[in-house]
């Protein structure tokens, strides 16, 4: 939501200001607060609709609708701010043009850093959970929370493209080369297609199924081992099905003689144990079977 409130305060601020500096820099802003706004919003969407309780059709719930909608936006912002941003700069390096009231414009590129680096700093305390900052690449890459992913993503494009649109004015006005506007709107559409795309990227493993990650995985079958008459961990098998949602199945090898309602009583402490450990498990499957 802090998202969608700065972008929404961008395209307001960047279409007054480009309207008066016609500067194409603030007009790919423009445009990618556009983006940022329909993304913003169709997360909002999927983060509801996530939400919903399971259903006979939709017996784990609907948390693959997050994934969905963060598709969708990531979409929006390759084909409608990325392809916008770098048309019009393209256009404007093959056909310069001066900038009147420049200063409004680094005026709002100033607010729309603050802002978006405010927004920025919001994502990346959510998504590392208290882990150190060096580990932000891994940790952006294993997560299972696209909402928060998208969002991150969103707030880095909106202040790198906040801070190559200053970069670009500037040296527009030290130098006099009317084309660093133009250069400056390109690199805003090149920022924007790149970071769409990591997040496409990103999402469509979710999207067809993908397994938790591997120290996730570690900590089940430790949890499951901590039970005395568990022998050993034949197969497990996960799925996200949703931002902080797992879906888990597993083969495990009893002691043997145990009697049906020993067995019984076993298998609900070992889903017990597996869900304290990993609380993001909604759903665990557990199978009785014996070594080949």
């Amino acid at each position: 939501m802090t998202s969608f409130f700065v972008d929404l305060l961008d395209v307001f601020l960047n279409l007054v200001v480009a309207l008066f500096t016609g500067s194409v820099v603030m007009l790919s802003e423009f445009f990618q607060g556009v983006a940022d706004l329909t993304s913003a919003g169709f997360l909002v969407v999927g983060h509801k609709r996530a939400k919903k309780p399971a259903d006979k059709l939709h017996p784990f719930g609907y948390g693959k609708e997050i994934y969905f909608w963060t598709l969708i936006s990531a979409i929006v912002m390759m084909t409608l701010a990325a392809t916008a941003s770098f048309h019009a700069g393209f256009n404007r390096f093959l056909h310069p043009e001066k900038i009147d009231h420049i200063y409004l414009a680094y005026g709002a590129l100033l607010i729309a850093l603050t802002t978006n680096s405010y927004a920025l700093s919001l994502s990346i305390r959510r998504l590392m959970q208290g882990k150190p900052l060096r580990q932000l690449h891994r940790t952006f890459l294993n997560s299972s929370s696209v909402a928060t992913k998208n969002t991150f993503v969103l707030d880095l494009m909106g202040a790198m493209g906040a801070g190559s649109g200053l970069i670009s004015l500037l040296l527009y006005q030290l130098t006099g080369d009317l084309r660093f506007d133009a250069i400056g709107a390109m690199l805003v559409g090149g920022t924007t297609a790149i970071l769409a795309l990591v997040l496409i990227i990103g999402v469509e493993g979710f999207l067809v199924g993908k397994r938790a990650s591997a120290e996730v995985e570690e900590h089940i079958k430790k949890a499951a081992l901590t039970i005395p008459q568990v022998k050993q961990i034949l197969d497990l098998r996960t799925m996200q099905i949703g931002s902080e949602k797992l879906l888990v199945n597993m083969e495990v090898h009893m002691e043997d003689e145990l009697t049906t309602d020993q067995l019984e009583l076993l298998i609900d402490k070992i889903k017990a144990q597996v869900q304290t450990k990993v609380p993001s498990i909604q759903f665990v499957q557990v199978e009785l079977e014996t070594p080949e």
